[in-house]
């Protein structure tokens, strides 16, 4: 039989991997305030670990205090961190996974997250830094300082030394954070690194140095995977036939273990691909192509073959199915798949695959980082929406209770699986009870667009809840209309509101009648396939919500009126950092949305409008489509007060958010029963 070429072994210069899957250097932001290793951040590579990874590598640890992007990255700033550090390689060399650390310093970045002005050259955090080789393309402070020479030579020495210390802490490689807009990288940039007159005008110098300086203080066959931007992605920036022809020789003959590609920068300067921004290619934006870094890696492959350099590769970006990580790992492409928002939506996702589980591994819906704590340039850390035990690992292991309780889960949306899910794990007996014709939610529909990419990883979740509620046997009663009266009945210890939120339709005259009468419909009838848009002019009423269905309309040949009463565009909780793609299609398809336009009456085939100058219009349309957003819809909890029953709401039947929130405050209160 055939093994999986993701379980396939892979032996470097000095490193045997036991399979392809590697956890990518992710800045968590969970160091303590000094820079030294918490148990927060022992919990979170634990969880890494026992996922079954070939590596896990620890993320960017900054080598000198002006360094530091964020108020809790790791640091290893002298030799005082490396017993700390110790504690890191013990839980990921505990589960057989080889151990990596990512060295880092910002360079540009510091600044960014800012929320009061920065002096020139300053990042936010005391003591750090914005500064490279000319200072051109601001990141973060947005005037920020030049690098002198001595400053860069410190420097190297600082990386050698951090390096040296995670040999002595026993990391088995290093790899740099030779990327993103990090110093490193705007020294190697053809953007950034010009009109020096030292030698740092060599732009590969740099990194050059603190290889050979790390491999001084570390030995000639320490393993070293450097992660760098092998392409720019900018105009005026060096690609990757530049890279091939200049940096990887250099790179190749310092005897690197292999090398982590990434294709994306942080600079301020404009990207090659005027559909897919340079920054979308490092971290992958909901909108961007599946395996967005593929052809960037057969183009590596193949330059490096004709220059005859045999040099493995990691490759990583928009990467969530078996079957994407298998063909990035393919013929011509990389020999290893660096994963890094998968792994924190679900850690488990190796073993998963080694043991014939694939069906269960919680696919990412790359819909943002977690809601609960922010991000980490928002003095949050990192997170998944979808995973709420990430980062609070030994916090949240569950424990199996010893007083069962009966639960009543009223609602099967994203908050009501979860709770579900966790409360049946840890043994409680628990219904949950639907008044529709199926589990799922706003997130079995929320992504039904036909001409929109990428959609259907919106129904990832809802799929893996209800394959989840399944697997434990959870009693679910559909068509139920679940009121206080039957819950009653029941005698549940504890009722979870979990009934999500409804549209919140706005007092016109006539909407009743044309909503009755099926001229008019909200966004929750389109996408759920009970209202057909007819053909000709429509008219959407909301542009928060509707910004999205007015682009897949108009992609369809729909005429696309989108209007909106508030002053400018607010985009709707869960489509957040989407809304800068879809605007510009909406440009592109001729959809301008219109602000300051009140909706005064509503008639068979046309509705009324007030412009925010007063002028009135009487709009011909085919139908009219409601995206008014919404308001949270909690028909029992009033109702439940005194009964002796313990209430608990969550989700959007709360408020109106995001299934983040929703999935964050059911695993939080299902431990807390």
């Amino acid at each position: 039989m055939s093994i999986d070429p993701l379980l396939q072994p892979f032996q470097t210069k000095g490193l045997t991997f036991r399979n392809r899957m590697v956890h990518a250097p992710t800045t968590m932001n969970m160091s303590d305030d000094r820079g030294y290793v918490t148990r927060q951040a022992v919990g979170a590579y634990e969880a890494l670990a026992a996922g079954g990874y070939g590596a896990v590598c620890v993320g960017a640890t900054c080598v000198r205090w002006d360094g530091l992007i964020n108020e809790r990255m790791l640091g290893i700033y002298d030799d005082t961190y490396i017993i700390s550090q110790r504690e890191l390689v013990e839980v990921i060399h505990n589960y057989g996974a080889l151990a990596g650390i990512q060295l880092f310093y910002g360079g540009l970045i510091p600044g960014v997250g800012a929320t009061f002005p920065l002096e020139p050259g300053k990042g936010w955090i005391p003591g750090t830094v914005a500064w490279g080789p000319s200072g051109k393309y601001p990141i973060g402070n947005q005037h920020p300082g030049v690098v002198p020479t001595e400053e860069y030579e410190a420097l190297v020495e600082c990386y050698a030394q951090g390096a040296r210390r995670a040999k002595e802490a026993g990391y088995d490689y290093v790899s740099f954070h030779f990327c993103h807009g990090s110093l490193p990288h705007v020294t190697l940039s053809l953007l950034e690194n010009q009109g020096r007159n030292d030698k740092y005008q060599d732009r590969f110098l740099f990194c050059e140095e603190i290889l050979q300086r790390t491999q001084e203080l570390c030995g000639k066959d320490f393993p070293l995977i450097p992660r760098l931007v092998c392409d720019e992605n900018f105009e005026g920036g060096y690609d990757l036939d530049y890279f091939i022809e200049y940096y990887a020789p250099r790179l190749h003959a310092l005897g690197i273990d292999a090398l982590d590609c990434t294709f994306g920068s942080m600079l301020p300067a404009k990207s090659r691909d005027p559909e897919i921004s340079s920054g979308e290619i490092i971290g992958g934006g909901f909108y961007v192509p599946n395996m967005v870094a593929l052809p960037y890696l057969k183009h590596m492959r193949a330059g490096l073959k004709a220059k005859g350099i045999d040099m493995p590769l990691m490759g990583s970006c928009n990467v969530n199915t078996p079957d994407q990580m298998r063909t990035i790992i393919g013929d011509g492409a990389a020999d290893f798949f660096a994963s890094c928002r998968q792994s924190l939506d679900d850690p488990q996702f190796p073993n998963k695959i080694a043991e014939g589980r694939e069906e269960e591994i919680r696919k990412s819906t790359r819909t943002g980082a977690s809601l609960m704590t922010g991000n980490i340039f928002g003095k949050g850390i990192a997170g998944s929406a979808q995973n709420a035990s990430f980062g609070r690992d030994r916090d949240y292991a569950l424990v199996r209770t010893l007083a069962p309780k009966r639960v009543a889960i009223v609602g099967g949306g994203s908050g009501g699986m979860e709770f579900a899910i966790t409360a049946h794990e840890i043994g409680h007996d628990v219904t949950i009870y639907e008044k529709s014709d199926a589990l799922g939610g706003v997130m079995a529909w929320a992504g039904n667009y036909r001409n929109l990419p990428n959609m259907e990883q919106i129904a990832y979740q809802p799929d893996w809840h209800k394959l989840m509620v399944a697997k434990h046997g959870i009693a679910v009663r559909l068509n139920v209309e679940a009121t206080a009266e039957l819950l009653l009945a029941e005698k549940p210890d504890v009722v979870v509101v979990a009934t999500g939120a409804k549209p919140a339709l706005p007092q016109i005259d006539g909407l009743d009648a044309a909503l009755a009468s099926g001229f008019a419909a909200t966004i929750d009838d389109v996408l759920k396939g009970g209202f057909a848009v007819p053909d000709g002019r429509v008219t959407i009423w909301g542009v928060g919500e509707g910004i999205e269905l007015a682009v897949d309309l108009a992609r369809s040949g729909h005429a696309v009126r989108l209007i909106d009463p508030a002053s400018g565009f607010v985009p709707a909780a869960y489509i957040g950092s989407r809304a800068k793609a879809v605007l510009r299609w909406a440009g592109q398809a001729g959809v301008m949305p219109e602000a300051g336009v009140t909706v005064l009456s509503v008639e068979p085939g046309a509705i009324t409008v007030r412009h925010n100058d007063g002028r009135e219009e009487r709009i011909a349309s085919a139908a009219l489509l409601l995206a008014p957003g919404r308001v949270a819809y909690d028909p029992l909890s009033r109702a439940l007060l005194g009964t002796g029953v313990r209430v608990h709401i969550v989700g959007d039947a709360r408020v109106p958010r995001s299934y983040g929130n929703a999935i964050h405050e059911a695993a939080y209160l299902a431990r807390h029963l």
